[in-house]
Parts: C-alpha cells; structure tokens; sequence
C-alpha cells in the first residue's frame, strides 16, 4: 500500500499532526509529481517560480508549493486519468454560473468516499437510530452531476433512513422550486415518528422551520435529530447569520438540541469536508493542510490572522487539485475545546468583491424569486 492509500484508510482521521505529517508529505509529494508528470502547464509553473517539488521534505515545503487558484478549474477541465477510467463527475453550480467540474476515477472515489464516513463518524454524527431525513438540497433524480446533491447523499449514511425526501424539485418550467408549505406540513408529521435529519442549504431549513412553527407553536422533534448543514449561514431572506444564532433557532423552533446542529464546509474544486464539532468549528483532518496565506504577498500568515484560504490535500489522483488557492478568507486556530487536535477553520467568509456563483448562491436565488412572486 503506497503512502497516499495509507494516508487516506487511517482509522483516526483526526490524529495529531505531528504523527502524520510524515506521511501527509510522503502521499502529497507522489501525488504532486505524478500530476507535474501528466500537465506541462504545471511544470511551467514550478519553473515560473523556481520550485522543485521533489525536494518537498516537509509540510511547510508542502505549503510552499505553487498553487491553482480555484478560479482556474472553474475554465479548464483538467484530467490526469483516461476519460475512460472517471466513474462520476461532479460539478459546483446548482442551475448557472460558471462551473467546476471534479472528476473521480475509481479508486479516488472510494477514498473520498471512505475519508468522509470517517470524519462524520469522529465528529459525532453518526447514531443507529433510523430517521426520516428531509433534504434541503437539489433532488438527486433531477441533479445527478450537482456536488452539493451529492454530498448530501452521502451524509445519509451516518443513520439509517426511515423515510427520504428531496425538497428542491424541478417545476413545470424545469426551475428548481421549494414547497415552503408543503415541507413545512411534512416536517410536523413526521416529527412524532422517530428522528428527522436535516440535511442541505441552512436557509431553506430556516424558511421551512419558521413556517413549521407558525402553523404548530408547540412542535417537537425527536432529541435525537440532527442538523448537518452546508451553503453558508443565512436565513430565509439571504441576511449572514452565525452558526451559534442558528442552532439556537433550530433549537427554539422545534425542540432539537442546539449542539446537534452541525454543518460542513467544503468546495467542489477541493473535494474533502470540514466538519464541524459541536463547538462549530471546522476540523482538518489528517488528509488535509490548511493555511491563510496575504492575499497580496502570499506570505503564510500566523494562527488567529485572516487571510485567503490555501487547501492541500493529496486525495485525488483525477486531477491536479492538490494545492488550491481559494477566493474564501478564513482564520485558523488549534486546541479547539471539544478535544479533537490540530487545526481548525475557526471562521471563513467569502472574499473580493465578485460574486462567485456556487450551489448555494444559486440556492438562495430560489428563496429571492419566492419572496418577489409573494
């Protein structure tokens, strides 16, 4: 088993870094020179700017490798294996915009696929307990090649479903659409049956929940719900609302305990989760390094500044995704109170001042052509 297998079947995904960063080096390094091997304009690159990654000793080495900036795979389809050989690809808009497409071969997937199940697991967001699960997210039948819809998929198997609804279904024009009422209706049925499982866009579990309480003021779900969110905290009404504010909402609204409401932060160009523990802090597991960087300089800066989000991981042997430089900003810290070591995203918003339309931009456009038609 080759040093990037290794790094991805670890039992624990969330060692302390000072006993992977060996063999986080080791992965990232053959990886890195199998990807330089397959594209010139990589190679180009690292003349560009003088860097040999053969030398790669370290993490910091690592981190000083010169990266794609996310932009760059949403124009160019880049792949390292035969056409033949990709089994899904994926892309990071839910209806318009410009369009990251990540491709898996085989054994990528099955490591993205195992690396997930056991970061949720260690996070606490598994239970045995079977629970209908309402997912606020693009119907999987209608957006098969949509990431968000796919990920959500895959949170499934942190409990066994009773029952499964997709809520964002295409109308009649072919327009993705929400059923406020309807949701609302089937999230105060299936409340008395056994745990609910919210999955998807926060803003629509917002809408949904706030309607649900309007119609039944003493609703009450099952203490063993749970919340597993992604697309960024906002309300109904696209207005920024902290994590914190939003479990407690979830929690005023039906009863679900403030520290099941959890969510994940990630991005199709990237590929791994950032759970987060119930502290809401997103944890780097042992695939990953992280590091903010000045957005002018890209000088790395200290734990606690903010500064644009670099991501290594060595997962994907697809694509030549293994250093991305993101449009996010984001402030890391370490020794997080829940207990899990290394770091963590302690905070991360969007940067510049253009808009980069993802799934959950598209996402609330739907709630905003509600609102208009109301």
């Amino acid at each position: 088993m080759n040093a990037l297998e290794r790094l991805c079947s670890l039992e624990n995904p969330f060692l302390p870094p000072r006993e992977t960063d060996g063999l986080f080096v080791e992965a990232f390094r053959e990886n890195v020179l199998r990807q330089r091997a397959i594209h010139p304009f990589l190679r180009a690159l690292d003349e560009a700017k003088a860097f040999d990654p053969a030398a790669i000793a370290s993490v910091e080495d690592a981190l000083a490798l010169p990266p794609l900036y996310v932009g760059t795979l949403k124009i160019n389809d880049f792949l390292s294996v035969a056409p033949e050989s990709v089994v899904l690809t994926l892309t990071s808009s839910g209806t318009s915009g410009q369009r990251t497409q990540l491709h898996f071969d085989g054994p990528s997937l099955a490591r993205m696929e195992t690396l997930s199940r056991k970061i949720f697991a260690a996070l606490g967001f598994d239970s045995p307990r079977p629970a209908h699960y309402l997912l606020f997210s693009y119907d999987r039948t209608e957006a098969a090649d949509v990431g968000t819809s796919w990920s959500t998929e895959q949170k499934m198997a942190c409990a066994p479903a009773r029952s499964v609804h997709w809520l964002l279904k295409r109308d009649g024009s072919g327009t993705f659409s929400f059923d406020v009422d309807g949701t609302a209706r089937l999230l105060i049925d299936l409340a008395s049956d056994g745990p609910l499982r919210f999955l998807g866009f926060p803003a629509f579990m917002h809408r949904a929940l706030a309607e649900a309480k309007r119609l039944k003021p003493d609703l009450s779900v099952d203490p063993d719900s749970f919340v597993i969110a992604g697309g960024g905290w906002k309300n109904h009404a696209g207005q920024p609302m902290r994590q914190a504010d939003f479990a407690l909402f979830v929690q005023s609204s039906c009863g679900l305990p403030a520290a099941n409401v959890r969510d994940v932060f990630g991005m199709a160009e990237h590929g791994v989760p950032y759970g987060a523990c119930s502290f809401g802090h997103h944890h780097v597991p042992a695939c990953s390094r992280l590091s903010v960087v000045d957005p002018l300089t890209h000088r790395p800066l200290a734990m606690g500044q903010e500064g644009q989000l670099l991501l290594l991981s060595p997962w994907n042997e697809a694509q030549p995704n293994q250093s991305l430089l993101a449009t996010d900003v984001a402030v890391l810290e370490e020794d997080c109170p829940c207990g899990l070591p290394g770091t963590y995203i302690a905070s991360v918003r969007r940067g510049g001042t253009h808009k980069h339309k993802g799934c959950a931009i598209a996402a609330q456009e739907i709630l905003d052509r509600m609102a208009a038609l109301s």
